[in-house]
């Protein structure tokens, strides 16, 4: 893996976008190991970095979505029944929103989210929509750090990028609440 990681950071952006568009589908690689050593070797192309990243992770994940949605039809009624196959599509779809922008803050690689919302055939425009939003809110933060600071910011990188998620997305969740607060009454 470290020899893909050192090959793709050598192609910068064209690594970038195979990266990007492969994270979505089948590598299981955290981005950040191609993205910040890119964004490092020119922090003023790191917004531009991240804008085609966010674009084509976009690209990869419709891909991955309806490339397992075609293939899983006939194998998710094979092995499962088709009660809980409805069961955790309902379950899935009540939270899909914010299940998949969690892919912005887990250990869980990328293709998992994209993959089981695939399967389960979450509604397309939610899948889009938290697709971009939870890739925004997981890159651009380093982006910006790597612009504004270069390669001194590396060392606190991780924790100021897992600060500025958390809080967009507590914000988020308080957006949200308030909403179904809202147009619940």
């Amino acid at each position: 893996m470290d020899h893909l990681v050192s090959i793709l950071v050598e192609y910068g952006l064209v690594g970038i976008i195979i990266a990007a568009f492969s994270e979505a589908v089948f590598l299981p690689m955290p981005m950040e190991l191609i993205s910040i050593p890119v964004y490092l070797s020119n922090p003023t192309k790191a917004i531009f970095y991240v804008t085609v990243l966010i674009i084509v992770s976009l690209i990869g994940s419709i891909t991955g979505y309806h490339l397992i949605q075609f293939l899983s039809k006939s194998f998710k009624h094979k092995f499962m029944e088709k009660e809980y196959v409805q069961k955790l599509k309902s379950l899935y779809d009540k939270n899909a929103f914010f299940t998949l922008i969690t892919s912005a803050f887990t250990p869980v690689p990328y293709e998992v989210y994209v993959l089981s919302a695939g399967i389960f055939e979450i509604d397309f425009k939610t899948f889009l929509f938290a697709t971009v939003v939870s890739r925004i809110i997981r890159h651009t933060p380093q982006a910006i750090l790597i612009r504004l600071y270069g390669d001194t910011i590396l060392s606190n990188l991780e924790t100021y990028t897992f600060v500025a998620a958390l809080i967009i997305f507590v914000l988020m969740v308080s957006f949200k609440y308030l909403q179904n607060k809202i147009f619940n009454k």
